[in-house]
């Protein structure tokens, strides 16, 4: 079950019964999207309500975040695409990227919109050489430009005042 607790509060809501799983929350506070099963990207009202879905999943979800332009960007264990975007209403799904097999690219994954909603912060899985050969990447949403930032690190996040806290050979780095 998926579960809401106001600060004020001491037990818990239930906002949602089923198999919800990578639970992240829209800008606003208001909706808390996850994956439903395997492959089903839903919403719910922090309030609770009936869940709205939002679009199937061409594979096991790996990641998502909520932008502040109402779209919700987030990655698959297809192969074929990496990191994709669908409307916060539901929808046709875009792809954005798509790993670049000729770069040694598997898959794109864990994405995370930075602030300012303007450019989506990913993990680059390997074909070869497992989490050491992993790399972190930045996608500028508006013109489509991938920069690596941290090459032999995973599992990226900004954090506020402009850190990026990330894992890599076995250790928390910042």
């Amino acid at each position: 079950q998926l579960f809401v607790r106001a600060l004020d509060a001491l037990a818990p809501v239930a906002v949602f019964t089923g198999a919800p799983r990578g639970p992240f929350v829209s800008p606003d506070g208001q909706w808390i999207g996850f994956v439903d099963g395997t492959n089903v990207l839903k919403k719910v009202a922090v309030t609770g309500g009936p869940s709205v879905t939002l679009a199937t999943l061409d594979g096991n979800s790996r990641g998502a975040a909520w932008g502040p332009d109402d779209t919700i960007i987030f990655a698959t264990n297809a192969g074929a695409t990496g990191l994709l975007r669908v409307d916060a209403a539901g929808g046709p799904v875009t792809v954005l990227t798509r790993p670049d097999r000729a770069r040694g690219e598997q898959d794109h994954i864990l994405p995370e919109v930075l602030p300012g909603g303007r450019a989506v912060l990913f993990t680059i899985v390997a074909l070869t050489g497992g989490l050491d050969a992993a790399q972190v990447a930045v996608l500028n949403l508006q013109t489509g430009t991938r920069t690596i930032l941290v090459r032999g690190g995973t599992h990226a996040h900004y954090v506020p005042g402009g850190h990026l806290v990330y894992a890599a050979a076995r250790s928390l780095r910042a």
